[in-house]
This record gives C-alpha cells, structure tokens and sequence, in this order.
C-alpha cells in the first residue's frame, strides 16, 4: 500500500513537471505570454497601492488567469494545428485565428474588469498621484515597467534549449 502511494506521488510529481515544461516553452516561444505576464504583474503591484478589496482581487486574479490560460491553449492548438497541417490549408487557418480569437476575448474581457475595478477617476488619479509622490513606490513602477518591457522583448534569453 506504501509502496503504491509513493508511485502515485512520483506521477503527480511528473505531471506537474509536464505542465510547468508547457508553461515554460510558452513564455519562451510566445511573446504574447510574456506581454500577458508582464501586464498581470504591473496590474497586481498597481492593485496594491490602489488598496482593492478581497472580492475585487478575486475578479482580477480570475480574469488574469483566464487570459493566460487561454494563451497557453492557443499555443497548444497552434502546435497540434502545424503538426496535423505543416502546408497552409484553410480550416489551419481559421482553427489558428479562432484560437487567437479566444485569447482576445478574454483579454478584452479582463480589460472591462480592469475598467470597472479601476475606473472611478478620484481614486484612480489619488493612486498614481501617491506612487509618484513616493519616491521608493515611484521607482518601484518604474523598474517593474522597464522590466516589463525587458520580459516581453528580451525575455526568451532567460532560457537554455
């Protein structure tokens, strides 16, 4: 019995390894993973300054999450779809664009979540207001954009084939 736990442990341990080597060929192959990334980080350090609620952070990791679930599924179909039609065909096409398209849906859907958490202007304009005035939190925003920006460009140098 001991000895059948132990199997069943080392294959749960398999198969997150197999799911982080996914995750990991998508930000090294995908820019579009690293933009997603680089936005929910910003977005979350911006969240906690701008003090949401337990619920509102909630919203915000659930529509994060999406948007980079669907990333990964899209670049899963992309590859399925390039080994089962390595010559362009149309339903390659439109199976590749759809996919695409999911991805734009819920990053526009997690833009309208963003909107309705972040959109009273005062509170909005009270934040950026004391990130700047504070010159650590200032330099904080400024190095997470500016390595941002590094991540989406840059940021597949940070893995070995």
């Amino acid at each position: 019995m001991r000895e059948n736990f132990g199997r069943q442990l080392r294959a749960l341990g398999r198969s997150f390894g197999y799911a982080l080597r996914g995750i990991r060929f998508c930000v090294k192959n995908e820019r579009n993973m690293r933009i997603h990334l680089a936005a929910a980080v910003f977005v979350t350090a911006f969240s906690l300054v701008y003090r949401l609620e337990r619920g509102e952070y909630a919203a915000l990791f659930l529509v994060m999450g999406a948007v980079i679930a669907f990333e990964a599924v899209n670049t899963a179909l992309e590859a399925l779809v390039n080994l089962a039609s390595p010559a362009y065909h149309d339903l390659a096409r439109i199976a590749k664009d759809a996919a695409a398209g999911a991805v734009l849906i819920a990053a526009l859907a997690a833009v309208l979540v963003g909107v309705c958490l972040f959109g009273e202007p005062a509170r909005l304009w009270e934040t950026v207001l004391e990130i700047l005035s504070v010159p650590l939190l200032a330099a904080l925003f400024a190095a997470l954009a500016a390595g941002g920006a590094w991540f989406v460009f840059y940021g597949n140098r940070l893995f070995k084939d």
